[in-house]
């Protein structure tokens, strides 16, 4: 069996930042705290949690430890409340996602209303609507008719979203108000990642998606290898892999989310070509 493995997977620069600057701050601290998870992988957060990284549900149970914000970003509110309380705080939130923060506060102060096309729910969106006074946030096209928009609009992106769901939205929007400021935050690394997903899952019999479940950006990638693809899989680990997904495929591509680790997307890769028969490393 071939296998073919994108050129651009694994660590994003605004992952590998964040993580870096937990170890290095492990090295000189006891413990630190942080909210939830720093990034969005298991393998990584648990290797986190050895070195003495403390997840907390709540401010309150920070103590005297350092407080290091996510990578994804974090509701102002929060971070407001935490340099009330007198909290050391380090920021691990990617610059590409400070930047979205920056870009949305430049289209308010214009006296446009935000719209942000990315997923309620997330911890990215969440930072980036707690810091604006009227924001629309739009995840699919049949959103839209739920806000109420003004004549004057501005638009972010959730920098892990999804390509072709973007280009649903933003002409729907554009019928919707006089005069709208579109700036693209979808980052390098997802634009590259999805763009190289489609050659993937044309070229190739079977795909791999190696992500965590809560990351979306993994869950993008599976999504669009899926809608080519009928047989994508997505996996956490090695020990999801079915190796009856492998019979009958010549050719199998694999790929990895941004907050997947190397070493994770080589384990699994050694684990595929065993099973393949191949001996070697």
């Amino acid at each position: 069996m071939k296998i073919e493995i994108a050129q651009n997977c694994g660590f994003c620069t605004g992952v590998k930042n964040a993580v870096q600057l937990a170890y290095d701050t492990l090295k000189k601290e006891r413990g630190v705290a942080v909210l939830g998870d720093l990034v969005h992988n298991k393998v990584v957060m648990d290797e986190l949690e050895a070195e003495g990284l403390v997840f907390v549900d709540s401010l309150d149970k920070v103590g005297n430890m350092p407080l290091l914000l996510r990578a994804h970003g974090t509701d102002v509110k929060l971070m407001h409340k935490a340099k009330e309380m007198g909290l050391n705080i380090i920021d691990g939130t990617c610059p590409l996602v400070r930047e979205i923060h920056k870009y949305a506060r430049e289209l308010e102060d214009e006296g446009r209303q935000v719209v942000v096309i990315g997923d309620r729910e997330h911890d990215e969106v969440i930072g980036i609507v707690s810091r604006l006074h009227d924001p629309c946030i739009i995840e699919s096209p049949e959103d839209i008719d739920l806000c109420k928009l003004k004549q004057r609009t501005g638009v972010v992106i959730q920098s892990t979203q999804r390509i072709e769901n973007v280009q649903h939205i933003l002409p729907l929007l554009l019928t919707r108000s006089r005069d709208c400021r579109i700036i693209n935050t979808i980052c390098e690394p997802t634009r590259r990642n999805q763009t190289e997903i489609l050659s993937l899952a044309k070229n190739n019999d079977c795909v791999i998606v190696i992500g965590d479940p809560a990351s979306a950006n993994s869950k993008r990638l599976f999504e669009v290898s899926r809608s080519l693809n009928d047989h994508t899989y997505m996996v956490a680990g090695k020990e999801e892999i079915n190796p009856a997904w492998l019979k009958g495929c010549a050719s199998l591509g694999i790929t990895a989310g941004a907050s997947t680790p190397v070493k994770l997307i080589e384990e699994i890769v050694t684990y595929i070509k065993l099973l393949n028969g191949d001996k070697k490393k």
